[in-house]
C-alpha cells in the first residue's frame, strides 16, 4: 500500500495484535514512521500498518472515563478527521464521546 506523510492509519503498536490510530510521519523503504494519536511515535514495517478504516458500526475497545479501563464498544459516530468518536459500550449500552487516542481495535 502506498502511504504518504499525513495519511491516517492504524498500526500495530510494538508489533502486537492490537491496532491503534495514528498518522504517517515519514517513510523509508518498507518502514513507516508513525505519530500515534496518543502522542507516542515509532517506526513499523509496512505489513503492520493499514489504512484507517474505522466507521460507524466498527468494533473497537475504548477507555471508559469512569475508571480508565478498556471496554469493548462499537462506533456510533466518528468525526471527519477520525479523532473524536462516539462509542456505545457493549456491556451496558452506555454512550460516551472519546478521543481516538483512547481507542483501539483487534
Amino acid at each position: 500500500m502506498g502511504y504518504l506523510p499525513g495519511d491516517r492509519i492504524l498500526a500495530q503498536w510494538e508489533g502486537g495484535p492490537l491496532w491503534f490510530p495514528g498518522t504517517v510521519h515519514s517513510l523509508n523503504g518498507n518502514s513507516i514512521a508513525i505519530q500515534y494519536d496518543d502522542g507516542t511515535s515509532e517506526i513499523r514495517p509496512d505489513n503492520q500498518v493499514k489504512p484507517f478504516d474505522w466507521r460507524p458500526g466498527s468494533a473497537i475497545d475504548a477507555v471508559w472515563s469512569g475508571n480508565g479501563q478498556w471496554f469493548a464498544a462499537h462506533i456510533l459516530e466518528i468525526s471527519r478527521d477520525g479523532r473524536t468518536i462516539l462509542v456505545c459500550y457493549d456491556d451496558d449500552n452506555s454512550e460516551e464521546e472519546r478521543p481516538s487516542a483512547l481507542c483501539r481495535s483487534h
